[in-house]
């Protein structure tokens, strides 16, 4: 068979895919065709508020990933892998595309890959197209309809025209298209490698395997679970010799992994790595973990269910089902709880979803006409890219109180001019000071630092002194003093936990406010130790201290700033209400 006899036959997954590309990439299209006809658009396009698009910028930039938003730091070890954000970033410098599109562009392609990856895997392991398509479908889709909650809010969402979620999660930069591209290109090349013994496939997979590493933590520790599992029943069945096969992937995956290896051994021996891993939220701990009802309920139709006639596939698919035991139940041995939600969101679901799917439509097959199997397929397919639609274009039309839709993108405009004045009279590299919503538009649009981003605190680069002096900075601005400051920081304490100390009391205390009483009171006292400088001076030496050498200031959202009454600040553009400031160095008390 040729490949376009090939192509032929698998032509419904083709145009399913191109389908999916379209419904995720459709909101950024019409958003800059609808308001660069009335005049609204400024360049700013419909983003979710993401990290991933300041990360791609970096790398489009010539930069690292050591530091993504501080001037210093640039060569620090890596905390946040950068294979995805490599990937979009040279995407989009093979056609000299800025960045907008090229976010676009990964819009457009990565779904129609993914859709069709996961279609390969499912088809090559089942040989059947209709739990294929339906299982890229689902998973792409309809994720938000793999839950009670997540119905029970569709539904309600249908009737009041709001969406369940803020766009979908494949309209995110990066993440989580860069997630499924390579973990379903790894398991239909080493499924191909494991049936056929085709040592081709077992080099592709190898490789896959191996780039994993520099691509996504819960991806390659997922599937060395699987890998383990998977060797482990070969063994009970002394079947050494295919047990060994097996594990030269997983043993050649390693030499591929050296470079992350030492990268890991640096960023392990830098001075903030323990503070930075817990607040990326790693929590000590030895307790169980459920698996997830989802991954349970698959695991058990498929020991009922699945048929047993063929042990390889059986297995093979029984180490899938079972890795989520492993991976959420790593910490009774480690004592390390990882964020165990990106198991159950990326791996554990979708491969519960394939496994159910193709165990449904298997029984379907010997019990009943094939007409039933269509029916099913047809329904699976209409409702999920129905639901797809559908939050796109609720998020995009109706959800004003989304951080991510049309709406919001609309107010965004006003940073265009901005961004457009720093992008041509700002140095490369500079520093800029601003609130959260300019500092991210900064990072996106210019080849800018900031002095403080809400993402900072989770690289090398920052200390708790500098996440400090950061919320020290804002609440000067503010004009909070002594006698208010103690009900000021505890109204803002989450905000305070999340940009000094990340997700860390989110996951072992259960939320970003249960800061210890003890914290609380130092942060505080510190302060207030600080009010003992006058603002004026505090300002200058902080702006001098992290080389800040333009400040933005929105009036509309920051109207206690009141920026005008420094001398020591130059103002170099007025945009209305935004207005930009340079700090004159040489300034005399």
């Amino acid at each position: 068979m040729n490949i376009r006899e090939k192509l032929f036959n698998h032509r419904a997954a083709i145009i399913f895919a191109v389908f999916v590309s379209l419904i995720v990439a459709f909101p950024q299209f019409y958003f800059r065709i609808e308001h660069k006809a009335d005049g609204v658009y400024q360049g700013i396009e419909l983003l979710p508020d993401s990290p991933w698009s300041a990360r791609v910028r970096e790398i489009q930039d010539g930069n690292g990933f050591g530091s993504i938003y501080y001037k210093d730091g640039k060569s620090d070890p890596y905390l946040h892998l950068p294979l995805g954000s490599m990937t979009v970033a040279y995407m989009g410098k093979l056609f000299s595309f800025d960045i907008n599109n090229t976010l676009l562009l990964s819009r457009l392609t990565l779904p129609f890959v993914a859709f069709l990856l996961i279609y390969g895997f499912v088809y090559l392991f089942s040989r059947d197209r209709l739990a294929a398509l339906s299982s890229g479908a689902v998973i792409l889709l309809a994720d938000s309809l793999l839950n009670y909650s997540g119905i029970s809010r569709t539904l309600q969402g249908v009737l009041q025209g709001i969406s369940p979620s803020s766009f979908l999660e494949l309209a995110r930069p990066v993440y989580s298209l860069m997630i499924f591209v390579p973990f379903f290109g790894f398991l239909a090349s080493f499924w191909l490698f494991y049936r056929r013994k085709n040592w081709r496939w077992g080099a592709v997979s190898t490789i896959i395997l191996g780039l994993n590493f520099y691509n996504y933590f819960y991806i390659w520790t997922y599937l060395y679970a699987f890998g383990a599992l998977l060797i482990l029943l070969f063994l009970v069945r002394r079947k050494w010799r295919e047990a060994l096969r097996i594990a030269y992937v997983f043993l050649g995956a390693l030499i591929v992994a050296i470079p992350y290896m030492v990268n890991l051994y640096r960023a392990s021996s830098h001075p903030l790595y323990d503070a930075l891993s817990l607040r990326h939220g790693i929590v000590s701990t030895h307790t169980p973990l459920f698996i997830g009802f989802i991954a349970v309920a698959a695991l058990v139709i498929f020991l009922l269910a699945f048929p047993r006639e063929d042990k390889e596939k059986y297995f093979f698919g029984l180490s899938l089902l079972l890795a989520p035991m492993v991976t959420m139940n790593q910490q009774i041995i480690t004592g390390m709880v990882l964020q165990t939600g990106h198991y159950h969101w990326y791996f554990h679901k979708p491969i519960a979803v394939i496994f159910i799917l193709v165990t449904l439509f298997y029984l379907l097959a010997q019990h009943s006409k094939l007409s039933y199997k269509k029916i099913l397929a047809v329904l699976i397919v209409s409702v999920s890219f129905a639901a797809g639609f559908f939050i796109q274009a609720a998020s995009y039309f109706n959800d004003r109180e989304s951080r991510d839709g049309g709406y919001v993108a609309i107010e965004r405009q006003k940073y265009g001019p901005v961004v457009k004045w720093l992008g041509k009279n700002a140095a490369k590299e500079a520093v800029v000071f601003a609130n959260e919503e300019a500092s991210q538009m900064t990072v996106i649009y210019t080849p800018l630092n900031v002095f403080h981003h809400r993402s900072a605190q989770l690289f090398l680069s920052a200390t708790e002194e500098r996440l400090l002096d950061a919320v020290f900075t804002f609440y000067r601005l503010r004009g909070v003093g002594k006698a208010d400051a103690q009900e000021n920081f505890a109204a803002g304490i989450n905000k305070i936990s999340a940009d000094v100390y990340g997700i860390y009391y989110r996951e072992s205390h259960g939320s970003y406010g249960a800061i210890p009483d003890e914290k609380f009171e130092e942060i505080v006292a510190r302060y207030k130790e600080t009010l003992r400088t006058p603002t004026s001076e505090w300002l200058r030496e902080i702006w001098t201290k992290y080389e800040v050498e333009y400040l933005i200031w929105d009036k509309i959202e920051d109207p206690l700033w009141k920026l005008d009454q420094y001398s020591f600040l130059k103002k170099e553009a007025d945009f209305g209400t935004l207005a930009i400031y340079s700090p004159v160095r040489d300034y005399e008390n």
